[in-house]
């Protein structure tokens, strides 16, 4: 049933609790209440209590120049006791069908580990790099301005600047305001810093948690507006040098982190096995998945030689709600813009996939090649080799954690 705060408030704060997704401070519960404000929530009940939530929130996520509209499911989480009953499922399923319902195009989540929501048609993102780095290591050289303190309470112009950020391929946004307020208000021992212009407006800045006198310290949210904005924030963190020994923050998509540290080897041989071991990490975190196959592949535009051919598309969300989700036969043409029609041709090369597979080829994160060999992809090699080049795209990034 839809989520009542009056009714159910105590008995997800338990659960969170339960789960480790917040602590047993009043802020953070607080916090929590306003997660709950926003976005779309249901329960599943046990004996009376609300055990299960799951709750997704609307916004954009970005294919090529294109803004679609997105269903973020932004929290699943199930109590102790609630546990393999299904709810988790069916609320899940819920939400993805009432996000269809609302125009949502495409879904993305950050999975908890990989392979549970494959059954809801997700395909797994790309690869994201955390780069653990010394701020005095940072060749920037460029003028330094002192910046101005970024506060949890500062949450509508972090939410403002988040929206107004460079955007490039699958980055995403959620609409309400609110969910910053949230998201900044469960950063312990938060720091933030960065610039306003003459307005008074937030333009670029960093936030996260800090840890102790040394650090680390996380970066969790980042804006910017163009890469002067990104390096004027990386010469600002250089200044915190003098106390902080690393700074650990995802890998912005316009550059290559390790081009602006001074001997990044020497430094992590150096530091290795420390508390401030100064590394790069690889993970893939989130996934995405197509609800609105029309919308999504419209947004792709391919200057190139047309490529058509016939899909099968397999979707397991019509196993869990019947009459959903966007199995069938398609014929799609890749040019500019793509298009796609309903039934085969005939007369052309076929290629059969999950929807969690397609998601994946059609959002750039994973060739059609690749995805042959390691997911749910079947097609002819010529037609293979052709969505390789027509579908040729930069990895989706979201710069937005879910």
């Amino acid at each position: 049933r839809p989520y009542d705060p009056e009714r159910d408030f105590d008995a997800v704060v338990r659960t969170w609790r339960e789960i480790g997704w917040i602590d047993t401070s009043d802020d953070q519960r607080a916090s929590l209440g306003h997660f709950l404000e926003v976005g779309h929530s249901a329960v599943g009940v046990v004996d009376g209590d609300a055990e299960c939530l799951v709750h997704w929130t609307p916004g954009t996520l970005r294919h090529t120049d294109t803004d679609l509209p997105l269903c973020g499911l932004t929290a699943v989480t199930t109590s102790r006791v609630a546990r393999k009953l299904g709810l988790a499922t069916a609320l899940t399923a819920r939400a993805l069908v009432e996000g269809i319902d609302a125009g949502a195009a495409v879904a993305v989540l950050g999975m908890f580990e990989q392979g549970f929501y494959d059954r809801f048609g997700f395909g797994t993102g790309p690869y994201e790099h955390r780069v653990r780095f010394d701020p005095r290591s940072l060749d920037v050289d460029m003028l330094y301005r002192p910046p101005v303190r970024v506060t949890p309470d500062d949450w509508e112009d972090v939410h403002a600047a988040l929206l107004r950020r460079h955007r490039d391929h699958g980055s995403l946004t959620l609409d309400p305001p609110g969910i910053a307020r949230a998201e900044l208000g469960w950063i312990e021992n938060p720091f933030g810093l960065g610039y306003r212009d003459e307005s008074g407006e937030l333009t670029h800045f960093v936030m996260g948690p800090a840890k102790g006198e040394h650090g680390p310290y996380r970066i969790w949210h980042l804006a910017y507006r163009d890469t002067a904005q990104l390096l004027e924030l990386l010469r600002m963190l250089r200044e915190l040098g003098d106390q902080v020994a690393s700074i650990d923050m995802m890998e912005p998509p316009e550059i290559q982190l390790q081009d602006l540290v001074r001997q990044p080897i020497r430094r992590r041989i150096m530091s290795a096995k420390s508390e401030h071991e100064l590394t790069t990490t690889s993970l893939a975190f989130w996934q995405l998945r197509i609800l609105d196959l029309e919308a999504c592949v419209a947004a792709h535009r391919w200057r190139g030689p047309e490529v058509v051919f016939d899909l099968t598309l397999d979707d397991p969300l019509g196993g869990l709600v019947d009459g959903a989700g966007i199995a069938g036969d398609y014929t799609v043409t890749v040019a500019d813009p793509a298009t796609v029609e309903p039934g085969h041709r005939g007369d052309v090369p076929r290629l059969r996939a999950s929807v969690n597979a397609f998601s994946r080829l059609w959002f750039g994160v994973r060739s059609a090649s690749a995805l042959a060999v390691t997911d749910d992809v079947a097609a002819p090699a010529d037609l293979l080799a052709a969505l390789d080049e027509s579908l040729r795209l930069p990895p989706p990034r979201l710069g937005w954690f879910i």
